[in-house]
């Protein structure tokens, strides 16, 4: 339903959604219209998106989207009844989509899956003070949340930690189905270091979206480590918005006055949104990727970087550490900037090595991670929910 945020949960949604139309799923994906935006956009065979209107005209943040949801779910049935619609599973993604399947059940006998893709009980433990620089909504966040758990259909994990998760925070003891995200391995290859684009030499690379749960402050901290054995390393931040939000910049200004104060300015580049086309070539050419998050249910950031055979460092706090082996990858304690410093420069220190992992790292995502693979897992899901086959 948003535009700043489309990061992770937007491509497993979009991705999934046109590998099960390969696979004769036909596939609606509703999300919310605004500044006059087309009802519906056909992606591909089977595929398509339907905006329905809620709230104001203009762009809402996905904080700010919650008094609306009730006259959205109102919208989405009466426009289903117009068009003689017929659905045999509702997918909810996120718990605002969530609250919104759930008030549809309430008027449409139609089966609930939900991926809560981030919970907002780990974010707020894990940022700790730093919550309190925004306004998460998280009273009725972590409300919601508790009724989506206990009253949906089925459960969907896209992140191999969040079962544990639910169950130790949330005390909702359900059967949870994984499929995690996926990648497009022709797009996010080695090759990839190919592609023209002027970058230094030798440099670390991190991406996301620029907000404090990504743990970039982190990074910088553990950086000037990393500095004094390579001084000839940069690291490189990339991801943003073209309208960035007052989160947004703020961190970008913490990273600034961090790496100013550490005496490590010009080691530090923030690049901002980087082209969809680049983002590959920036992977591919970096000597290591780092996932400093200070929680990520999943961060597929580490999964498109094994996919373009680089060896990763990630946060334990990121669900996708659960994938991690030492073979293509270390996980680590993003707040302990020794450690996280350690293992970057341990990389740094064995170019070979690390060679040797990125390309294991790549068979290993080549064998379980492409798109394909998990949504014949998905539409198997599916299948077994309603027992009948598509």
């Amino acid at each position: 339903m948003g535009l700043v945020d489309r990061g992770g949960q937007v491509v497993y949604v979009l991705e999934m959604a046109k590998r099960l139309g390969e696979y004769e799923v036909e596939v609606d994906i509703f999300t919310r219209r605004f500044d006059n935006r087309k009802e519906i956009d056909y992606v591909s065979d089977n595929v398509r998106i339907i905006r329905i209107p809620c709230g104001p005209r203009y762009f809402l943040p996905k904080e700010e989207l919650f008094p609306y949801l009730d006259e959205y779910a109102k919208n989405f049935v009466r426009f289903v009844e117009k068009k003689r619609l017929k659905y045999d599973i509702l997918h909810s993604h996120y718990w605002d989509a969530g609250y919104v399947v759930l008030q549809i059940k309430k008027k449409m006998s139609i089966p609930m899956v939900h991926t809560s893709h981030s919970l907002g009980l780990l974010k707020k433990k894990f940022l700790g003070e730093i919550s309190r620089k925004a306004d998460y909504k998280f009273d009725v966040r972590i409300r919601t949340e508790k009724e989506i758990l206990k009253q949906a259909d089925m459960l969907v994990s896209a992140s191999p930690a969040e079962p544990e998760l639910v169950d130790k925070y949330y005390g909702v003891h359900r059967e949870f189905k994984v499929v995690p995200p996926g990648v497009d391995t022709d797009f996010f290859n080695p090759e990839a270091k190919n592609i023209s684009v002027d970058l230094p030499e030798k440099y670390v690379f991190t991406t996301g979206r620029i907000e404090w749960t990504k743990g970039f402050d982190l990074l910088v901290k553990a950086f000037k480590y990393v500095v004094e054995k390579h001084v000839d390393v940069r690291l490189i931040i990339g991801g943003g918005s073209l309208k960035p939000s007052r989160i947004e910049r703020e961190v970008r200004a913490e990273i600034r006055r961090i790496s100013e104060a550490l005496g490590i300015k010009n080691y530090v580049v923030q690049v901002g949104r980087i082209p969809n086309e680049l983002l590959p070539a920036y992977y591919a050419r970096s000597r290591v990727v780092v996932l400093p998050s200070r929680f990520d249910l999943f961060g597929m950031v580490a999964i498109e970087a094994l996919a373009c055979g680089r060896p990763v460092v990630v946060s334990k706090n990121a669900g996708v550490h659960k994938l991690i082996s030492e073979e293509y990858g270390y996980v680590v304690d993003p707040s302990n900037e020794k450690e996280l410093a350690d293992k970057i420069i341990e990389v740094l220190d064995d170019p070979q090595k690390a060679e040797n992992m990125g390309a294991k790292g790549r068979q290993y995502v080549e064998k379980n991670l492409t798109w394909g693979k998990l949504a014949s897992k998905l539409k198997k899901i599916y299948e077994d929910l309603l027992g009948k086959t598509y």
